[in-house]
């Protein structure tokens, strides 16, 4: 078994991240505001995480996860997105499929 990593990150304003990572396995998003754990999301491979966004939030399947990246395979043809653990931090720490489903056909009404 690989070892387990831990990443920490500052955000906007003061919320914090810090990142468990079993490389290959998970990767576990605790969420600090206010000096105190707010959020605690985890993700496997083969979860949907949010990969990018605009106007809309792109989801795809978690492809890999090593000690600084998490690869997301976007639906359809496209090429697999990489994402450093900061900036996959900040996309998923509140990830949420239902609510993030809904927002994006809400939005779809307007553009």
């Amino acid at each position: 078994m690989q070892n387990l990593f831990i990443e920490e990150f500052t955000s906007y304003g003061n919320t914090k991240f810090r990142v468990f990572v079993q490389p290959g396995q998970y990767v576990e998003i605790h969420t600090h505001r206010g000096g105190e754990v707010t959020n605690v999301t985890k993700f496997r491979v083969g979860d949907p995480a949010e990969y990018d966004s605009f106007n809309l939030k792109y989801i795809g399947t978690i492809k890999s996860i090593t000690a600084k990246t998490v690869t997301v395979q976007p639906r359809g043809n496209r090429s697999a997105k990489r994402l450093k653990l900061e900036s996959f931090s900040w996309r998923n720490a509140d990830f949420n499929l239902d609510r993030i489903t809904q927002e994006n056909a809400e939005t779809m009404n307007y553009i």
